[in-house]
């Protein structure tokens, strides 16, 4: 046999990591012995996993990051030049990293497991797992409790290093005795089934490995185990309830919590209904719960039961730790192979949705960070948000937007869950009925981008229901916000960028949406009318136009628009109403002027000069080229429509608007606009203004050709309820000053009232005549003159020749097309359609200014009380 002659050692350098606990770096590397024989050929070899820890006992918060990396390559040999940068980083995570109260570190996710996850031996060093060594760890499985808990810990070790997991999971025998232990133990030991979940998340945290989770049921056996400890928790609290309503009940004294406000570090909220979570020592209030039972108790008794109280307290909270990690190591698991539909859909149909929002009464800030953030992943869904809002999940949530900095996460975690679920109409209902909008305005004054952006969207979505706009006015949201929009600062793109002391953490996209969400806020709460009298205060008015000017912005001058909408806002607007004029002939953005048209349509007011102003901005040129139709969009035309109406208030603007021949413009566009309600509406509106001045009266029925009077006789038969109310207004007036309209007017005011007698009278006319001789033709002179054809002919917006029928479906008459134009669809009610109640009113103090007789008005008020008497004997018969 040959001889050994030679002995080689080689190090192979590993993986960087940090010290779990400590302030330290730790270098894996590998050491390789090998025997050679005489020909340098190896003979015998050995191959170990080591570990050197290099501590930073210097390391703090001033620490020069960079020379310090450079100083430990210089030492140690065993780190590549190559990773000078990895140490660095490494370093600097050190130097940053906090350490909570059990030595582990806060930032890691999850939580590390308490001791079982820091294995030692028998002597008390730390072992380190080595994945050669996996088999041994196996055999420790198929021991006694601690042995278990012992091997799972090591195995832990190894899962924790994702290079590691490959390997692993070549190893069936591990994953088997992994699964059937936490199947069959888990109810032994909580240390066991958090190492053992811990070490199944591992894998989770790849997608390439949910096919082992799934495959052993870890996800499924992991809801029982949520289930079952969430039931144990409510065990556990009833005893705690029972034995403080013994003590109370022995000592007449009622227990209150204390609540330790000098550890910064605390982790926990702090409830004050929650008596048993509270930290450090036991320090209770105590009050005489009554005065008329003297209770016989010695101060040692009495010291005796506060010991047994605490120690239970005590008890309560090792084991509520305990059980937090493990659910908080379960809920990750699940949140991590939910990413598969499917699977998320069996986790609903096992209530995964009343577990988590149970969870929601712990205390531990960490895991109800996780809770949260599986319940918004789950919110996307119809059916999950169904199911939270029948386990009252708002009711949950306003607790835990307590604003300090311990809980920051949460906040803005439990933010972006309810700005999920407000899409909901019933849900905002049930944020407002809890108090959420206070809170929401009270988180808005701080300044971060993070927390600013989802709040601004749930006011934006709170504020679309009519109801809660008027809420707003009892908060500081409505000065805050305006204020915030006048902040913005205008670049030369005509972006925005937010001014805010956040440590420069914006982004161009943030500001955007912040401004967008802004605005579109403002314009929704400016439509109450008391939303928009604090807007404006303070001389805000002026800001908000300067900058609306200044960029031609749209959006900000719908604000604006909103606010002019409102009598008691108008008056403000009176010394920027040349602005506005001038500024529909100068400017080249479409939607700039379409809203400062609205604004300008909004201004009835009888203190502005209308005429003055469409002749010193030169509007009427304006006005004539966009009453064009198909020239401009609907949309312009539309508002154009709704200015003229409120200008022609004024008696001289309405002579300037008959002088320039501006009716004959808007009844050629209510022939090609016949179809669309609202500019219809907003056009017959006009002739109604035209028709209530007695210098301007005259035109409107006899310089138009006779054309207005004989379009508003044709939508009096509208389907379109609003359109119908404004011709009735406008006729009865035209019939009280033009006697030949006013016969004209009664007989389509008869067929209208009585189309369902004459329809019958009609048709026993015509099955009649099929049996009359030919001798009898005489007999049809005997008809009223009302059934001639002639008379259900004259209609000017339908053709000659057409034949009408009437509909009387909702007991009012409406004329209807045939033939080719019957199968034209009814108008829809008009948005734009104006406050007609007050018409009559208009109507009656119009009367008082015409300059007809008052025998002439008697005479047309007779006639129509007659009218509606003949109407109803006809009905009758």
């Amino acid at each position: 046999m040959e001889e050994a002659k030679f002995l080689k050692r080689k190090v192979r350098s590993g993986s960087l990591d940090v010290h779990p606990t400590e302030k330290a770096l730790v270098v894996n590397y590998d050491v390789e012995a090998l025997i050679l024989g005489e020909l340098g050929d190896p003979m015998l070899g050995d191959r170990k996993e080591c570990q050197k820890i290099i501590r930073l006992k210097s390391l703090n918060a001033d620490t020069n990051v960079s020379l310090l990396a450079k100083e430990v390559m210089e030492k140690c040999t065993l780190i590549h030049e190559s990773k000078l940068h990895e140490v660095e980083q490494l370093i600097y995570y050190l130097q940053n990293r906090k350490i909570n109260n059990e030595g582990y570190d806060s930032n890691a996710q999850p939580p590390r497991p308490t001791s079982s996850n820091t294995t030692s031996s028998d002597n008390g060093d730390f072992e380190r797992a080595i994945i050669s060594n996996v088999d041994s760890y196996i055999e420790l499985l198929y021991e006694e409790i601690p042995g278990k808990i012992k091997g799972s810990s090591l195995i832990l070790q190894l899962a924790r290093i994702p290079d590691n997991l490959l390997e692993l999971t070549k190893n069936e025998s591990l994953l088997s005795a992994l699964a059937r232990v936490l199947r069959e133990d888990w109810r032994r030991s909580i240390e066991l089934s958090t190492n053992i979940i811990y070490i199944f998340f591992c894998f989770s945290t790849y997608s390439q490995f949910h096919n082992i989770v799934l495959e052993y049921r870890i996800g499924s056996l992991c809801m029982e185990i949520v289930d079952f400890e969430l039931l144990r928790y409510e065990q556990w609290k009833d005893d705690m309830d029972k034995r403080k309503k013994h003590f109370e009940t022995t000592t007449g004294l009622v227990l209150f919590p204390s609540i330790n406000h000098d550890n910064n570090n605390d982790k926990k909220l702090k409830f004050i209904d929650d008596i048993w979570n509270t930290d450090g020592p036991i320090d209770y209030e105590y009050k005489k719960k009554t005065t008329d039972i003297n209770m016989h108790i010695t101060d040692i008794e009495l010291k005796h039961l506060k010991d047994e109280l605490d120690k239970s307290r005590k008890k309560f909270k090792s084991l509520t730790k305990k059980q937090e990690q493990l659910l908080r190591v379960a809920y990750y698991l699940l949140l991590n192979i939910a990413e598969n539909t499917e699977v998320e859909r069996k986790m609903r149909k096992k209530n995964i949705i009343g577990m988590l929002i149970k969870t929601l009464e712990r205390s531990n800030i960490d895991l109800l960070i996780l809770v949260i953030t599986f319940l918004k992943k789950l919110s996307i869904f119809r059916e999950n948000k169904d199911h939270m809002a029948d386990e009252n999940i708002i009711e949950k949530l306003p607790k835990l937007l307590q604003n300090n900095n311990n809980n920051f996460d949460l906040v803005l975690s439990t933010l972006k869950l309810l700005f999920n679920l407000s899409f909901d109409t019933k849900l905002r209902g049930k944020m407002i009925r809890v108090g959420l909008l206070p809170k929401f305005v009270k988180l808005l004054e701080k300044n971060d981008v993070k927390s600013k952006k989802i709040i601004l969207g749930l006011l934006y979505h709170l504020s679309i229901d009519d109801k809660v706009k008027s809420m707003f006015g009892y908060t500081d949201c409505i000065s805050m916000i305006t204020d915030m929009i006048l902040e913005i600062d205008d670049d030369d793109d005509n972006d925005n960028n937010i001014n805010n002391n956040n440590n420069g953490g914006d982004t161009a996209v943030d500001n955007k949406y912040i401004k967008r969400e802004l605005i579109g806020l403002c314009i929704n709460i400016a439509a109450n009318n008391k939303n928009s009298q604090l807007m404006i205060e303070n001389n805000r008015l002026q800001g908000l136009i300067k900058k609306a000017f200044r960029n031609q912005d749209p959006l900000i001058m719908k604000i604006i628009r909103n606010i002019a909408q409102h009598e008691e806002t108008k008056i403000n607007f009176i010394e920027f109403v040349g602005d506005f004029a001038m500024a529909l002939t100068q400017s080249d953005s479409h939607d700039f002027i379409l809203e400062i048209i609205g604004v300008l349509g909004n201004l009835a007011l009888s203190d502005l000069d209308y005429s003055q102003i469409l002749q010193r901005c030169n509007l009427i040129p304006w006005i004539r080229n966009n009453l064009v139709p198909g020239k401009v969009q609907d949309d312009l035309v539309l508002e154009i429509v709704i200015f003229l109406g409120t200008s022609a208030i004024d008696e001289d603007c309405a002579r300037l608007l008959c002088k320039a021949d501006i009716l004959l413009s808007l009844i050629e566009l209510l022939k090609a606009k016949q179809e669309d309600d609202e500019i219809v509406l907003q056009i017959i509106y006009v002739f109604y203004q035209i028709s209530m001045h007695e210098s301007t009266r005259g035109y409107l029925i006899k310089e138009t050709g006779n054309e207005a009077p004989g379009y508003l006789i044709d939508l009096m038969h509208d389907k379109n309820p609003a359109i119908r109310k404004v011709c009735d207004a406008c006729l009865d007036v035209i019939a009280l000053c033009d006697t030949d309209w006013a016969a004209r007017i009664k007989v389509e005011k008869f067929r209208s009232h009585n189309q369902q007698w004459l329809d019958m009278v009609e048709s026993i006319a015509v099955d009649s005549a099929n049996h009359l001789i030919a001798d009898d033709d005489d007999d049809e002179d005997s008809l009223p003159p009302f059934m001639s054809g002639d008379l259900l002919k004259h209609t000017m917006l339908f053709p000659s020749g057409n034949s009408t029928s009437f509909i009387t479906d909702d007991g009012e008459s409406m004329i209807q097309r045939s033939s080719d134009s019957s199968d034209n669809p009814s108008r829809p009610t008009s948005r734009y359609s104006r406050d007609l109640d007050e018409i009559n009113d208009l109507m009656a103090r119009s009367k008082s200014r015409m300059s007809v007789g008052s025998g002439i008005e008697d005479l047309y008020l007779n006639q129509k009380l007659k009218f509606t008497e003949s109407e109803s004997s006809h009905v009758l018969i």
